[in-house]
């Protein structure tokens, strides 16, 4: 066996230059202190605060926290406290004026309810992160909670206000509800998990009633759901963190799911958004009566759909339908769809492929069966517009399946037929402004004055439509600056 020889090589260094050499030395005694201070604190620094009262700063003079319901946590805000001098600060306390129990105070990741001893070094700060949890009260309507966080420091006492705004609520988690349930606007109700109305029951809404849902929650109607709200007084179905960014934010709860046995149901001027989805339909009674008819209503805000339709039979009226992270409406697998003055119009601030409006007679159910029937589609009077080339698009599995009719429509697609039956193609609606969901028209918009007249006397808004109508769900009114 032969041994491998390894060769040494040694190599002359050059001399470091003096100032180098310090540098170096007083790199590696900064690097020793660090080391000997997460070992041994021995190298710490702690100067003397100032016995002279100094005027701290905050980062806010008022601390508030939107609507919270009763028994719910809210989000964390920060409020900092800084010291703009250059004397380190001793904070001998820092504590709720009121001794409120509806505010949690955090600092150093300690929960406590008060403070005391805090150095403040110069020119630095403090971070306290505050949430707030309001205890149920007696009244029924919105109420404050206030109190004052007392900074002190030689005797100076600074404060920050500390505000939040309670409401009660009726509170319905995974249950099913009475027969013939009424709600109403006394109290707004507050969800969470699977709420349902039992086969043969109605759910009657009154108006002005507000609903708010938490994540993945359903309102499940297997009999009837029957909401009748007014212009002054809509019904709405939201989520329920009333906080930013959720109060706007899609998706932060399930939706409304309608099921086999259920029938007669209606909206009107109800407003739905910021769920998964709307409305979802799956009755498989396509007997061309509407399953679900909405009027005067708004739903969007979607992180899926607006209306889901799967073999079931849908109407809508002086509706909009809007901005969602897939298609905007969907009907399959048969059933019917009718839409008459509304307008669909999607603007989501994502990338999407779908349409704002799919009609297909073929569809899939969870377990992947195929459902083929008959679809009954007609567009009347309606705006179905959004940002990508085709906002509408049709499916047809079995020839004859898909029976569409339409006039006096306004659509965005590279379909030659739909400008037919005196409709409009790719001519811009000319939106108020779509960042905003304000899909009212302006006054150059090629909707005014070109809709065919109906029994449809008044637009979404209770405007007069008069003898010469507009296309879409709003009429042309001029808008005051």
């Amino acid at each position: 066996m032969v041994k491998s020889k390894t060769l040494l090589k040694t190599y002359r260094l050059p001399k470091m230059p003096v100032k180098w050499m310090k540098r170096l030395n007083k790199a590696i005694s900064l690097i020793l202190c660090g080391v000997l201070l997460i070992g041994f604190g021995s190298c710490s620094y702690e100067p003397e605060p100032t016995t002279e009262a100094v005027n701290l700063t905050f980062s806010t003079d008022t601390l508030q926290f939107d609507t919270l319901f009763a028994e719910r946590l809210s989000i964390t805000k920060r409020l900092k406290i800084k010291n703009p001098t250059n004397k380190a600060v001793n904070i001998s306390s820092i504590v709720l004026r009121n001794q409120s129990q509806a505010f949690q105070l955090t600092l150093n990741g300690r929960t406590q309810s008060s403070f005391s001893n805090q150095l403040l070094l110069p020119e630095d700060s403090l971070l306290l992160l505050v949430s707030a949890n309001i205890d149920q009260g007696d009244e029924n309507n919105p109420f404050v909670i206030r109190d004052y966080l007392e900074v002190v420091n030689q005797e100076n006492s600074q404060s920050v206000v500390f505000e939040a705004w309670g409401q009660n609520a009726h509170y319905l988690s995974d249950t099913i509800l009475d027969c013939d349930a009424r709600w109403n606007a006394e109290k707004p109700y507050v969800l969470s998990g699977t709420v349902q109305v039992d086969s043969s029951c109605v759910l009657s809404i009154e108006p002005g009633t507000r609903i708010y849902s938490a994540t993945q929650t359903f309102l499940v109607v297997n009999g009837s759901l029957q909401a009748e709200g007014t212009l002054e007084n809509p019904i709405i179905f939201t989520n329920d963190r009333l906080d930013e960014p959720f109060v706007s934010a899609a998706g932060q709860w399930g939706g409304i799911v309608f099921l086999e046995d259920s029938k007669d149901n209606y909206f009107k001027h109800t407003t739905i958004k910021n769920a998964l989805f709307g409305v979802n339909l799956n009755i498989f009674n396509p007997d061309n009566e509407p399953d679900l008819m909405m009027e005067n209503c708004f739903v969007g805000n979607m992180a899926i759909s607006s209306v889901i339709s799967l073999n079931s039979d849908f109407a809508a009226i002086n509706s909009v339908f809007y901005n969602t992270a897939s298609g905007t409406v969907s009907h399959t697998g048969g059933g019917s769809a009718y839409y008459t003055h509304c307008t669909i119009a999607n603007y989501f601030n994502v990338a999407r492929e779908d349409p704002s409006a799919f009609f297909s007679d073929l569809a899939f159910d969870n377990n992947d069966n195929e459902i083929l029937a008959p679809l009954e589609v007609q567009l009347l009077n309606s705006i179905i517009y959004g940002r990508i080339t085709d906002e509408i698009q049709f499916f047809e599995q079995q020839e004859g399946n898909l029976n569409f009719s339409f006039s006096h429509n306004l659509f965005r697609s590279s379909i030659s037929v739909l400008s037919e039956n005196n409709s409009i193609s790719n001519q811009d609606p000319e939106f108020v402004e779509v960042n905003e969901a304000d899909f009212r028209l302006q006054e150059n918009s090629p909707a005014i004055d070109d809709a065919l007249p109906t029994n449809i006397s008044t637009d979404i808004q209770g405007t007069s439509r008069g003898t010469s109508p507009d296309i879409g769900a709003y009429e042309y009114v001029e808008i005051e600056e």
